[in-house]
């Protein structure tokens, strides 16, 4: 029997279904090749996407600008884990300025506010304030006993800040032997004398304190009175072989009411001008600080203006170290985080469009006690001009029965 007459150009039956099967096992590489593609692009992990919901408190708007550095922190936390990151900031600007208040109001309102941004669902909370910070053990109190046995994580900004002041004052101790630190505070935060005592105790030394200088100025923000008084008080840290820092703190009474009301910019360049004057007057010999401590969260804010007084006075001051607290904390958050996502690492880092929707939850939203949104958004639009407007609430944080009236 003689095959079929196999016409020109055309495969045998036997070759066709040849080719036939390799095509279909061709596609089904591919196929196989596409599916292992989008499961290695797609988040891989072995447990549910954590949410954390971080929380700032401060007596106003300086607070925001820590939870601009933690939102920024956020980011890469995102991108390598399976997380969802929000961050919310309260400040009490009704009862603010904390700095004129005593020790017990200061614990009360404090604890109203961090209470407060739990009850709203926040998994940790970092007191971006100073003066509220000074209590921090009357806090930690008053959420140990509205929570027991839970883990409701508080953070004060002191410790970070202290270590950050002593490793910057070892860089000008190993240049010369004396190394002046100064710090901007509130009123209160100077009385408590907890920065210097701190930074002794880091160094295992001893400390003198002299008296406080008080000096009473007219009150920028009238409704409250018609004088304040700013502080200047000067300590002496004794290091070994002859060594010492000198610590000179500086509280401007008027700053912080300035930037919460609106003081348009030459009031707040004519206070800083006066106010830097009264901190450099104390420094024999007129000499540049090797360190500043922005030690309130507001004051950053005014960071080009006070830069370019101590140049304009002292063009030495080009060589001082300035510390923010903002990213100290933020710092503090990523560690803290990363212990809390454990277990939830990415197969592969997220693109930026993938990240993208993530970030925009990770946006501080703002809010406040007092009736003073619209400033706060003119602040904000100021310090973060590429920013959308931040969505800003008007809301009591909550007093607590025992709170004496400011």
């Amino acid at each position: 029997m003689t095959s079929p007459k196999q016409l020109p150009g055309r495969a045998s039956p036997a070759r066709r279904l040849s080719r036939i099967a390799a095509l279909f096992g061709a596609l089904g590489g591919a196929l196989l090749a596409t599916a292992a593609s989008i499961a290695a692009e797609a988040p891989a992990t072995t447990a549910a996407p954590e949410v954390l919901h971080i929380a700032t408190f401060d007596s106003g708007f300086g607070g925001y600008l820590t939870a601009k550095s933690i939102e920024a922190a956020a980011s890469p936390l995102l991108r390598d884990y399976d997380a969802t990151i929000t961050v919310h900031h309260y400040g009490d600007t009704k009862n603010l300025p904390y700095g004129e208040k005593t020790p017990e109001q200061i614990a009360t309102l404090g604890s109203a506010g961090v209470l407060k941004a739990f009850a709203e669902g926040a998994d940790m909370v970092f007191i971006a304030c100073n003066t509220a910070s000074t209590q921090y053990a009357s806090i930690r109190r008053a959420v140990d006993a509205a929570y027991p046995g839970q883990q409701k994580p508080v953070f004060s900004i002191i410790d970070v800040s202290t270590a950050e002041a002593k490793r910057q004052l070892d860089v000008a101790l190993a240049q010369k032997p004396t190394a002046v630190f100064a710090i901007l505070a509130t009123p209160a935060t100077v009385r408590s004398m907890v920065y210097p005592r701190r930074l002794a105790a880091l160094y295992g030394a001893s400390i003198s304190e002299e008296p406080l200088q008080s000096y009473t100025q007219p009150r920028w923000y009238s409704t409250l009175g018609s004088t304040v008084d700013s502080l200047v008080q000067k300590s002496v840290i004794s290091l070994p072989a002859g060594r010492r820092i000198d610590v000179y703190q500086l509280a401007p009474a008027n700053w912080v009411e300035m930037l919460e009301h609106g003081a348009d910019i030459q009031v707040r360049q004519q206070a800083v001008h006066r106010d830097l004057g009264l901190l450099l007057s104390a420094i024999p010999g007129g000499g540049a600080p090797d360190v500043v401590g922005y030690f309130c969260t507001h004051y950053p804010v005014l960071d080009g203006t006070i830069r370019a007084d101590l140049a304009a006075r002292i063009p030495a001051s080009a060589g001082t170290h300035f510390i923010a607290q903002g990213q100290l904390m933020a710092t503090l958050f990523q560690e803290m985080a990363q212990q809390r996502l454990k277990g939830h690492e990415r197969a592969l880092p997220l693109t930026d469009e993938q990240l993208a929707p993530l970030l925009l939850e990770a946006r501080p939203a703002i809010t406040i006690s007092g009736a003073n949104g619209a400033n706060t958004r003119v602040l904000a639009r100021a310090m973060f001009p590429n920013d959308p407007e931040p969505v800003v609430t008007e809301q009591d944080l909550g007093r607590l029965d025992n709170v004496a009236k400011p």
